[in-house]
Order: structure tokens, then sequence, then C-alpha cells
């Protein structure tokens, strides 16, 4: 288990808004006859921290692809930061500005540096190459890996390129981050590590983070829990 602790003063009091809003998510595959989600409920305030838990099989991943426009829904509506995308091509731009992507594998061009891996969301977006440059050092100099922007992915350790990952995901200034396990393949040492990264993150970047994790000691360093059950789910502990 990961022990997580999360200073109070780290805390952000909820938003005048809700940064996400869900309502009756569903999505049966086909393949197996799975229903992953059955009528979901969700919802985050601006600058909160949720950890998404449950069993295995569960939908934890479903709600997060769910939330991010990455699958086709059944039924249900995604908000984000009081924008409904109704199209692809919607969710195509919400993803580039208003949402940031962590995964458990980092999913690094291994043909890039990591100062390049961060860039890479920015081009088509920011059109100044000095710009891009110099938010590309802030944000490694933010995830402490100002150190190593030249040295490519397969010279990084599991930690090292994970703090990229969540560098990378900053690139355009998300009001969101949606992280699915991104501590799953760490020791406890480099998973402690990148969930205080986001949480301190979270204070100074105003974010809103919704993260998939099965280890309890991260959980507990959120401020709410959403439980996921057979395609159900129900917030418990902190409020709901």
């Amino acid at each position: 288990m990961v022990a997580v602790g999360v200073a109070a003063s780290t805390r952000l009091p909820a938003g005048d808004r809700r940064a996400i809003v869900a309502r009756g998510l569903s999505k049966r595959f086909r393949k197996g006859d799975v229903r992953a989600l059955a009528g979901v409920d969700f919802h985050a305030d601006s600058g909160s921290m949720t950890a998404v838990v449950g069993p295995s099989g569960s939908g934890k991943s479903t709600l997060l692809y769910a939330l991010s426009g990455l699958i086709e829904l059944d039924a249900g509506t995604v908000e984000i930061d009081g924008v409904t995308p109704a199209s692809a091509a919607d969710w195509v731009r919400l993803r580039s500005r208003h949402i940031g992507m962590v995964f458990q594998d980092d999913w690094l061009l291994n043909r890039l540096s990591a100062a390049e891996n961060v860039e890479l969301p920015m081009i088509g977006v920011e059109r100044s190459a000095r710009a891009r440059r110099a938010r590309v050092q802030e944000l490694l100099t933010r995830v402490n890996a100002g150190h190593f922007g030249d040295r490519m992915p397969a010279g990084l350790s599991g930690g090292e390129r994970q703090r990229i990952a969540i560098a990378r995901s900053l690139a355009n200034r998300p009001k969101v981050m949606l992280a699915d396990e991104p501590t799953g393949e760490l020791d406890s040492a480099n998973s402690r590590a990148i969930v205080e990264l986001l949480a301190d993150l979270r204070a100074r970047e105003g974010l809103t983070v919704v993260i998939v994790t099965h280890e309890d000691g991260i959980a507990a360093g959120c401020d709410r829990r959403f439980v996921l059950e057979d395609g159900r789910g129900r917030f418990v502990d902190r409020g709901g």
C-alpha cells in the first residue's frame, strides 16, 4: 500500500461550479456482452481530487475514457468545464486544450527526447516555437525533471518517464486531468512521489484531478472516493 498524505494547505475549496458533470453514462461492450457502465452519474468540483476505486473489471477505466470522449457511449452526457461536446470533432478540440491524460503506460515516443515529448501536444496549438520551448522548460522544472529534458525515454527510469508523461499532459494548460492508474507500474517510493506531485500540481495549476487507483493509500489522499461495482457508481467518504 502507498500511504500518501496531502497537507490541508494543499486542499483547495470547491469551486463555484463543477468542472465535470456526467449523467446517465451507459456502455455495454458486445464482446462478452459486458455492461461496463450502467447509468452512472459522476461529478467533480473545480480544483478537487477524486479517486475512482473498485474491483478489477468494475468499469473504472471505462468511466475515464467516457469522461475524455475516447469511447462512444450507449447513453449519457458529459460536460467538461461548462462544455458538452456534440461530436467527435468537439471532443478532439476539448481534449487538446482542456483535458490532460496520464495512463499506466506513459506512451512516450521513443524517437523523441523527453523535452520533445512534452512539446508535441503544443504543435498546432501554440505557433511560437519560443513559447513552446519556454513552456516545456517550465513544466520539466515543475515536475522535477528539468535536468533530463535532452535524454531519450529509453534511458529514463519508470518514475522519470511518468514525470515526463505528466508534464506532457499539462502542455496546453488543461483544466482537468484524468489519470488511469498512473502508478500501476511503479514501486512504492515512485508511486508516492507521483501522487504527491499530482496533488502539488492540482494546487499550483488549479487542476481538477480524477485518478483511477487500486491503492487505498492513494485514495485516502484524495478529497473524495467514487466507488464502481458492476458498472454502477456511488460517492463515499467526504461527501458527494
